[in-house]
């Protein structure tokens, strides 16, 4: 049974953990609150536990139970706040991930570290897909602290032998999101079109970026960390579609069939180019055919639909 333990139970971290659950695995999930999505985690045939704190205070004690892989799914500011706070952003994106791997090397050095990094923060708008080889310029601090956070861990693979892996993950939709996070054109355009709000736009609307269902990243995600044989230090997981922010309205407003107005928002100066993975390397390793994001926006009407409420 692989063993597996979440630092940081959000949206990624959270699904992440139900879907090892569903694959009998043994989970521990460390995060500051006990997210919805956990709460069917009983009806998975493997054991899923959550332990409420700091990934920082509680890691040792789950390391000293055996843990094959640690993810961390946490740390910093997302992308809009991180304008504003970039010391804040590093500091905690960067004190977590040193601490999760000095934890290991001292305690547990045969465990693998895995970090969720972020392909639209690390990759700089351009016309060709992103390939990981790729020369990283990241236009915010958000960004520059996933790519330091990825060059930390290579430095631990390379000087301490730890097995490290960075997933450089695309825009992850799904669920509806928390609208106070500032993140999630999808789940944006979606909580518009069921509250009648306005959708607030930054940039023009043309710019182009690779979307991936939650389900699809789930399932990509934990086939790489069951994968026990030492695999490339860097692994983009995106559907490797563009999908303007205007295609995006257009088709959450006809799979809701409601109307979404505009509203113009100041640039964040990251607003333009395209930013789509390349995910060639993903496909040689595993066996990969994710979602359309049309098909995919369509599964979570669908599934918001059979839900009839604001979550």
């Amino acid at each position: 049974m692989t063993r597996i333990a979440l630092v940081g139970a959000g949206f990624l971290g959270s699904a992440l953990a139900v879907g090892a659950g569903r694959r009998g695995w043994d989970v521990t999930v460390i995060g500051r609150s006990d997210p919805f999505s956990l709460r069917d985690r009983h009806a998975a045939p493997g054991h899923v536990r959550l332990i409420l704190g700091s990934g920082t205070d509680h890691l040792p004690e789950v390391l000293l139970d055996g843990a094959d892989v640690v993810v961390i799914a946490a740390g910093g500011r997302f992308p809009v706040p991180s304008v504003d706070e970039p010391a804040a952003d590093a500091v905690g994106t960067l004190s977590l991930l040193i601490s999760v791997c000095e934890t290991v090397r001292s305690l547990s050095p045969g465990t693998e570290v895995v970090f969720l990094s972020s392909a639209g923060g690390v990759y700089a708008p351009g016309a060709q897909l992103k390939t990981e080889s790729e020369a990283a310029e990241p236009t915010s601090p958000y960004g520059m602290s996933r790519l330091v956070g990825e060059q930390y861990l290579e430095f631990y693979r390379r000087v301490h032998g730890l097995s490290t892996r960075s997933l450089r993950c695309a825009n992850i939709y799904g669920r509806l999101l928390p609208e106070s996070r500032g993140q999630g054109v999808v789940s944006a355009a979606f909580r518009c079109a069921l509250t009648g709000k306005p959708f607030h736009r930054h940039g023009d609307g043309g710019q182009t970026r690779d979307f991936l269902h939650v389900d699809d990243f789930t399932r990509a995600a934990l086939d790489l960390i069951s994968i026990r044989r030492r695999l490339p230090g860097t692994i983009n997981i995106g559907s490797g579609i563009g999908y303007s922010i205007t295609e995006v309205i257009e088709r959450v407003a006809r799979a809701t069939d409601s109307p979404i107005s505009i509203v113009q928002g100041q640039s964040a100066g990251t607003d333009t180019g395209s930013v789509v993975t390349d995910i060639s390397l993903l496909r040689t390793i595993i066996d990969f055919e994710p979602l359309d994001p049309s098909a995919g926006i369509d599964l979570m009407a669908r599934e918001l639909g059979s839900l009839n409420t604001l979550k």
